[in-house]
C-alpha cells in the first residue's frame, strides 16, 4: 500500500492564484450589487447618503468572507490523501465524499500542463483529481504509470480555460436582468442566467470532489434563481411599468 499526501507548504503555491481569481470577482460582484440596489431604488438621494457607510461594510464583509474561505480551502487541501493498494485507488479529503476506483475501472489517467493528474473511472462523477503539490511526486507518477499508461494533456479545453470567467459572466447577466428594461435583453440574458445557475447547481451537488459545506451553501442559489425569475416575469409582463405609474 502506498499513501500520498500534500507536501509541506504546498498550499502556498495555489493560494496566490486563488486570491488573484477571487478578489476581482468579489469586488465586481459587490459593486454590481450596490449598483443594482441604487438604480432600482425609488429614493436614490437617500441611497447616495448611505453609500459611505454601505461600501466600507461591504468591503469588510467581503474581506472577512474571503479570509474564512481561504482558510477553509487550506484545511481541505492539506487533508488530501491518496492511497494506492494492489487493485484500488482511493482519495480521501476532509468533509468530502471518499472516491475509490478499481484498477479495472480506470478509463484514463491524464497528466496536465500544470503537473496535476486526473484519474477517470466509470461514470462522469467518478473522477480523482491529484494536485501537482502532492508529496513524492515522481514516485506517484511511476505508480500511476504501472496502472495504465499516462496520457499527456497539453491542450486545455475552451470550457476549462475560461472557467474562471464564469463568475464574471454571471455577474454581468445579473446586472442586465435587474437594471435593463428592454424585454429582448431581459429575456435573453435572464434565460442564459437561469440556465447557467441551474447547470452550476446540478454540477456542484453531484460532484464528489466538492466538500459538504459547499454543497449545503449552494442551496442559496435557488433563492437567487427564484428572485431572477420573478424579476423577469415582472419586466416581461409589464408589471414593473404598471407599478411605477
Amino acid at each position: 500500500m502506498q499513501v500520498f499526501k500534500i507536501r509541506q507548504d504546498g498550499f502556498k503555491e495555489i493560494r496566490k492564484k486563488m486570491l488573484l481569481r477571487s478578489i476581482p470577482i468579489l469586488l465586481i460582484a459587490g459593486t454590481v450589487g450596490i449598483t443594482i440596489s441604487t438604480m432600482n431604488s425609488k429614493q436614490k438621494e437617500n441611497d447616495v447618503n448611505v453609500l459611505p457607510i454601505v461600501i466600507p461594510m461591504a468591503v469588510l464583509a467581503l474581506g472577512f468572507g474571503l479570509y474564512r474561505g481561504v482558510n477553509r480551502q487550506r484545511l481541505l487541501f492539506e487533508s488530501y490523501t491518496l492511497t494506492i493498494t494492489n487493485n484500488l485507488i482511493t482519495r480521501e479529503q476532509l468533509n468530502t465524499p471518499t472516491i475509490s476506483i478499481y484498477f479495472n475501472d480506470v478509463k484514463e489517467i491524464a497528466k496536465h500542463k500544470n503537473g496535476s493528474f486526473i484519474i477517470k473511472g466509470k461514470g462522469t462523477v467518478n473522477l480523482i483529481g491529484i494536485p501537482a503539490q502532492i508529496d513524492d511526486y515522481f514516485k506517484l507518477e511511476t505508480a500511476l504509470q504501472q496502472i495504465q499508461p499516462i496520457v499527456i494533456k497539453d491542450n486545455v479545453s475552451l470550457l476549462k480555460k475560461y472557467q474562471s470567467f464564469t463568475g464574471l459572466v454571471t455577474v454581468g447577466l445579473m446586472l442586465c436582468v435587474y437594471t435593463v428594461n428592454n424585454n429582448i435583453i431581459v429575456g435573453l440574458t435572464g434565460s442564459a442566467l437561469v440556465a447557467l445557475m441551474i447547470s452550476s447547481f446540478v454540477k456542484i451537488r453531484s460532484n464528489k470532489n466538492v466538500d459538504s459545506k459547499t454543497k449545503r451553501s449552494v442551496w442559496w442559489v435557488l433563492l437567487v434563481l427564484v428572485s431572477v425569475i420573478v424579476v423577469m416575469i415582472f419586466k416581461l409582463t409589464g408589471l414593473v411599468n404598471m407599478q411605477n405609474h
